[in-house]
């Protein structure tokens, strides 16, 4: 009960901090409105440039704008764990900040979980506002439920996505430093495994293993099965199972590479 009074005072104090810098630039709240709609049109312009939407709809069972849309949101909410957690800590160095956390009484590991809720929140609720509309359009009365849905597995993306997210961005600064370029390189490397504009099932074998080691990448799979009507239960029973399995069996290695990332700080010294 004490670890979750201090979980929960860390996530306000961070609720705190995102939404007063939010909510002071009007010109965020704009772009996260807008965001999977630009992303939709220029995938939308690059693709009927190349290839014709009713081979689209064949191959992959779905409507091509319906499909991006959804994807972009999807990518939009991984993104918000993706970037807070692998760059907080870099950020948190050039700040003069890591000191101070380093010396709080406070867990490392909860103070890294907490960082992408509220940026995470905010895409949720900003990006339903565009989800819904094009999945109605599309889908009419269905298109809601099917919102509701994509909604709530990008919620459990995120969080079976934390502990492999926490692992890997502090394991990076453990091997190699502050290596940013290898953050750079990671980051749109685990995006495309995620799949969120490519189906899991359309993938080369190699690919489709790879992309199974990643949590995400089962939710995100069963929001498409949904989009193209593949909701037999064992379609999407079997991948959530999946997801929530991976995310509690990565939870250990957060732990480990937290504590090991936390020592070689202290040991090391901060620079301020």
């Amino acid at each position: 009960m004490l670890e979750i009074g201090k979980f929960t005072s860390l996530v306000r104090a961070e609720m705190r901090l995102v939404y007063a810098y939010f909510f002071r630039r009007k010109s965020l709240v704009v772009m996260y409105l807008a965001w999977p709609y630009i992303s939709t049109a220029f995938m939308l312009v690059f693709g009927y440039s190349v290839g014709s939407p009713k081979f689209f709809a064949e191959r992959v069972g779905v409507e091509a704008p319906l499909f991006l849309v959804v994807g972009s949101y999807l990518l939009f909410s991984i993104m918000a764990i993706v970037d807070d957690i692998m760059w907080r800590p870099i950020f948190d160095e050039n700040s003069g900040v890591l000191p101070y956390v380093l010396s709080s009484p406070t867990s490392v590991v909860l103070h890294y979980v907490s960082i992408p809720i509220p940026r995470f929140t905010l895409s949720v609720a900003l990006g339903a506002a565009a989800l819904l509309p094009v999945s109605i359009v599309y889908k009419g009365f269905e298109g809601l439920l099917v919102s509701l849905a994509v909604i709530a597995l990008s919620i459990l993306s995120a969080a079976v996505f934390i502990p492999l997210a926490t692992a890997l961005g502090l394991g990076l600064y453990v091997t190699g430093g502050e290596n940013w370029r290898a953050i750079s390189f990671l980051r749109p490397l685990l995006l495309v495994l995620i799949g969120v504009y490519y189906p899991r099932w359309l993938m080369s074998l190699p690919l489709y293993i790879l992309s199974s080691l990643l949590p995400p990448a089962h939710c995100v799979e069963v929001v498409q099965r949904v989009l193209v009507g593949m909701v037999e239960v064992q379609l999407v029973t079997v991948p959530l199972v999946l997801a929530t399995a991976l995310g509690i069996l990565y939870s250990p290695g957060m732990l480990r590479v937290s504590a090991m990332w936390e020592l070689k700080k202290l040991r090391e010294g901060v620079k301020v």
